[in-house]
């Protein structure tokens, strides 16, 4: 990941955000919630400090979707944009296909394997784990 500031929105655009720095790290999750949550076989993440990520426009819903996390996107176009675990965690994590460059994030692992949809089985050298990490 290179460059200092990373930006995002919403399908729609009437949620804009922006990301001081590049990130922490990028995983695939291959949980259950998440297939729900987007309908994609897997979803990026995009790891940020709670104190560089920003919205910029608009105010996003919030599905508490377990005891210890939220999911956050558009009320109007329904754009999974955020996942924010509840407590001391000093992270939240970004949906890495609603940057504006997403090819500027390039992914780490793959986590929650167990979950793996078969014919979503990729063979692309990253490390896995079989739960979060």
């Amino acid at each position: 990941m290179s460059g200092d500031k990373l930006t995002g929105g919403c399908l729609c655009g009437a949620l804009r955000y922006e990301i001081d720095g590049t990130g922490e790290s990028a995983s695939h999750c291959h949980c259950g919630m998440c297939r729900k949550a987007s309908g994609a076989a897997f979803v990026t993440w995009l790891g940020v400090a709670h104190d560089k990520f920003r919205f910029t426009a608009g105010k996003p819903h919030s599905y508490r979707s377990s005891d210890s996390a939220s999911r956050l996107f558009c009320g109007a176009c329904g754009s999974q944009i955020q996942f924010d675990y509840h407590g001391a965690h000093d992270h939240t994590h970004i949906t890495a296909g609603t940057l504006d460059e997403p090819g500027r994030v390039t992914p780490e692992r793959h986590i929650w394997v167990q979950d793996r949809v078969p014919w979503a089985d990729y063979k692309d050298g990253l490390v896995e784990f079989s739960g979060e990490d």
